[in-house]
């Protein structure tokens, strides 16, 4: 519930009781010592009151959330493991969490060292909790979805696991070290990262643990899970840890015109039950509805005391929904293992069904998805993804959130920079139509020894764990050239893990052109790095190449741009007329000198310039790319080149709290299948005494055939030939209050417009709340954003407006404000300026449910308040009952 005040009275404006699609759904669910628990870590597949819904049967497998309830101390504390220890007066958090949101995005950002004013030491985590004694015998495992980057892991005084590669995830097997019957467990972690910690056992450091391109959120900062399962049962896919590698689910023979094909689901199953056993496997696949579309017949196998075999259930599927960027169809698959007839373990599988290829060949290669050319379209992003203020823990919601400004982009493509996505990244990418490239683990360079061993060991985990994700089509083996030995290496592990995917195997290229070269023959796709420039249209021969592109490549796989246009511009600077900048002042140490206008005529240019080299034009001349992503999508804690100005690197599309900046729709128009445009800019340039007149050049992005400009009605022309393909410029406009309207037209038809109006003088501030789809839960990790704009006496944003407004806030939540890429110190503040007269910022919840109040002021202008209510969530000894919210996918099927 969120109430919203400006001194007009307290006013409902936001209230949402809409199910999460990892809401608890009873009929889904098993009854264990009376805690309900999903059957698997997933998203529901059914919709509510669908009727006759497919009910799996019970089993001891059970999923439970353990983010809740940690305590939690900054420092390194003598005898924290200890099961005694008095942790009563540390800090309340849960996971996932950072202790490095409170102190990144404040210094000024360093190109050789990233965010240099963040905490680089150890820190404890304890958590206590209790299992019924009903529960006695079941096997149970911890699953750490990750943190930054090592922990030494106990339970109940005694150390039972060492997580270090700060990447993947991690399994513990505590079924004999947890106790049972209401006793109290304590689990502590000790968590170190500082960018010099080495592997224990062979005193290695690990390439990629650096501050400047991995940016080092330090703590337990994903997700951690309790699985209880009985004593026959199908592994976790957590073979760091456990070495196992679970379920894996994917599909054959496809005739997409008459949406059919063989799905084939392998269960690793162990049997612990200290007996011989004759186990049998089926699977049943659920759609989004509940209906059963398809039952899977299985082998039998009898397996003595300890062994661990796979299992295979295959069959065929009919009216199938693929998977694909225009419609993300996920599937449940559910694996069910019995013994005499009797039911042991289900296990639920999230998943997708889709054709791959990929061609190389002018005019006939790239990406097919269904037996359907797509050009891949997007953006480059560091994997911690993380939010000014925030870091990189927040809830599930809020990378949906980003997921769904990647889609409304009309982007279909991210490519994760140097290690592997986080989990809940990944997923959210798979449900909303988003393909991409997940790396292993590297910096940007070859390695041998140690250091390279630890690259395809953290590629075998990732496989293990995401090979069910239907976007992921690319597992990349390094972040630029390896040799073909490491490169043959990555295939083998593919080969092992992930032989029936439909994924390739690559690398991003380099100038380095005998390296390059050869890996050409078993490079499964190539990647460049700002590929596109005169030397590659002036290759001549087959094999001439430039970084990393050459004719023989494009004839042979798909070639992909992974991260071009590294310029960077900071949203808060309209262009060279606008108050109160007029532009920007490059510093000493800066490498760009970019308005968000002019940095988006440059993103437009470079975009086009891919474009019209695509790998879909049959002029070979002009048929090179299969893909191009723009680095970043967010601005980010990592190796700015702003260094006079900037506490982060602002290349992205959206800023650090995802604020839209032009290029982000400028990209929304040229990804745009559909008639779109925008015009760059606003529309309220200084008038009155002493102001200058403002004439200057008005840009619409527009993919149509003409474009006509009025200022208050009246025609300043037709602009029919666009420069670099989508930009219309409109010379010597003069600024007059009132409208400014663009008309895009196909032909004679009016397809497209937008109009932009004057503002008046600044009069009131606006707050708005955005919550998650269950409103805003006293869980420890929820967030409420707000944002909050500077308007007029009508309510119009002021766009020129940048100036300081202070903040109170009370009641059960934790303030994290929001940020200013230009002024140090600027996060976890109770003021801040706006920029393009509005900003955001954030509260993180308790675990105390209430009303927490906001007001916003400015002397001068009309304040603003807002009482949100956060709704308490249930916890019992420890575990939560329920799953994090999601935000809806958008799914056609």
């Amino acid at each position: 519930m969120v109430y919203m005040d400006m001194q007009q009275g307290e006013e409902n404006v936001m209230s949402s009781n809409n199910l999460s699609r990892r809401e608890f759904i009873s009929t889904a669910t098993v009854a264990i010592a009376g805690l309900p628990v999903l059957t698997g870590r997933s998203y529901a597949a059914f919709a509510p009151g669908a009727g006759a819904l497919y009910v799996p049967p019970a089993s001891p497998r059970a999923t439970l959330n353990f983010n809740l309830d940690w305590r939690f101390m900054r420092e390194d504390v003598r005898g924290g493991e200890a099961a005694e220890f008095d942790d009563s007066k540390w800090e309340v958090v849960s996971t996932s969490h950072t202790y490095n949101d409170k102190d990144s995005f404040r210094q000024l950002i360093s190109h050789g060292g990233g965010d240099r004013g963040t905490y680089k030491g150890l820190a404890w985590y304890r958590k206590h909790f209790k299992l019924p004694a009903d529960l006695s015998g079941r096997k149970v495992f911890l699953e750490f979805e990750g943190m930054r980057q090592a922990g030494d892991i106990y339970l109940n005084g005694k150390q039972v696991g060492l997580y270090e590669n700060g990447i993947t995830a991690y399994g513990i097997d505590i079924s004999e070290a947890v106790q049972f019957g209401g006793k109290d467990n304590v689990l502590a972690v000790k968590v170190d990262n500082r960018t010099n910690y080495a592997e224990r056992a062979a005193g290695t450091t690990f390439e990629w643990n650096a501050n400047d391109f991995n940016p080092d959120f330090g703590g337990i900062n994903r997700h951690v899970w309790l699985h209880l399962m009985g004593s026959i049962y199908q592994t976790l896919p957590l073979y760091y840890g456990l070495e196992t590698s679970g379920v894996y689910v994917f599909a054959e023979n496809f005739n997409i015109t008459n949406r059919t094909a063989d799905v084939t689901a392998e269960a690793e199953v162990r049997n612990a039950s200290g007996d011989r056993a004759t186990v049998d496997i089926s699977a049943v696949i659920v759609d989004h509805a509940g209906r059963v579309c398809a039952r899977l017949d299985g082998n039998s196998v009898d397996m003595v005391a300890g062994e661990k075999t796979t299992l295979t259930a295959a069959g065929g599927i009919k009216e199938t929904l693929f998977w694909s960027p225009e419609d993300p169809y996920l599937y449940d698959v559910y694996t069910i293992l019995s013994v005499d007839g009797k039911t042991v373990d289900v296990q639920r599988t999230v998943t997708g069904f889709r054709k791959t290829q990929f061609k190389g060949g002018a005019g006939t290669g790239g990406v097919y998805i269904n037996d359907k050319f797509v050009y891949l379209k997007g953006y480059a992003q560091r994997a911690s993804d993380e939010w000014a203020g925030l870091g990189q823990a927040y809830p599930d919601w809020m990378h949906d959130y980003t997921a769904k400004m990647i889609r409304d982009s009309h982007a279909n493509y991210i490519r994760w920079m140097h290690i592997s996505p986080q989990r809940v990244d990944a997923e959210a990418m798979a449900r909303f139509g988003i393909v991409q490239v997940c790396p292993a683990g590297d910096k940007e360079r070859d390695v041998t020894g140690r250091q390279w061993e630890q690259r395809p060991e953290v590629m075998r985990d990732s496989m293990i764990y995401f090979r069910n994700n239907p976007s992921i089509l690319f597992w990349e083996a390094g972040n630029t050239v390896i040799s073909v030995e490491h490169m043959e290496q990555m295939l083998a592990t593919q080969k092992q893990w992930d032989p029936k995917g439909g994924r390739v195997v690559g690398a991003r290229g380099n100038d380095n052109v005998e390296a390059n070269t050869a890996l050409t023959p078993i490079a499964g796709y190539f990647g460049v790095m700002i590929g596109q420039a005169p030397q590659t249209d002036a290759l001549s021969g087959p094999n001439a190449m430039f970084r990393g592109y050459s004719v023989e490549r494009r004839d042979r796989a798909p070639l992909i741009e992974t991260e071009d246009f590294r310029d960077e511009g900071a949203r808060r600077f309209w262009d060279d007329y606008s108050p109160p900048y007029f532009g920007f002042k490059k510093g000493p140490n800066d490498t760009y000198q970019y308005t968000s206008e002019s940095f988006a005529l440059a993103g437009v240019k470079r975009y086009w310039e891919y474009w019209e080299n695509r790998i879909s034009n049959t002029d070979p001349a002009h048929s090179k790319w299969s893909g191009y992503a723009s680095i970043y999508f967010s601005d980010s804690n990592a190796d700015g080149r702003q260094d006079s100005s900037e506490v982060a690197r602002v290349s992205g599309k959206v800023d650090a709290v995802r604020l839209p900046k032009q290029i982000y729709f400028a990209h929304q128009v040229m990804q745009n299948e559909q008639p779109a445009l925008h015009i760059l800019g606003h529309w309220s340039y200084p008038t009155g005494p002493g102001a200058k007149e403002t004439t200057k050049t008005i840009y619409v992005i527009a993919n149509v055939d003409s474009v006509e400009l009025f200022v208050n009605s009246r025609s300043l022309g037709v602009k029919s030939t666009p420069e670099n393909g989508y930009v219309f410029a409109f010379p010597d406009v003069t600024f007059a209050p009132g409208s400014l309207r663009a008309v895009g037209r196909k032909a004679t038809q009016t397809v497209a417009e937008q109009e932009l109006t004057t503002a008046g003088p600044p009069a009131a501030i606006k707050l708005t709340p955005i919550v998650g789809p269950r409103g805003f839960e006293a869980d420890g990790q929820d967030v409420a954003l707000i944002d909050v704009e500077v308007v007029d006496a009508k309510g119009q944003r002021v766009p020129t407006d940048d100036a300081r407004i202070d903040f109170t806030c009370t009641g059960p939540a934790v303030w994290r404000g929001g940020y200013n890429s230009g002024k140090l110190d600027s996060t976890n503040n109770l003021y801040l300026n706006t920029e393009l007269g509005i900003n955001r910022v954030a509260l993180r919840s308790t675990l105390s449910s209430g009303g927490v109040t906001v007001t916003a002021s400015r002397e001068g202008l009309r304040s603003a308040r807002i009482r949100i209510v956060s709704k308490a969530m249930e916890l019992a000894n420890g575990i939560a009952s329920w799953m994090p919210a999601n935000l809806p996918a958008p799914v056609r099927g």
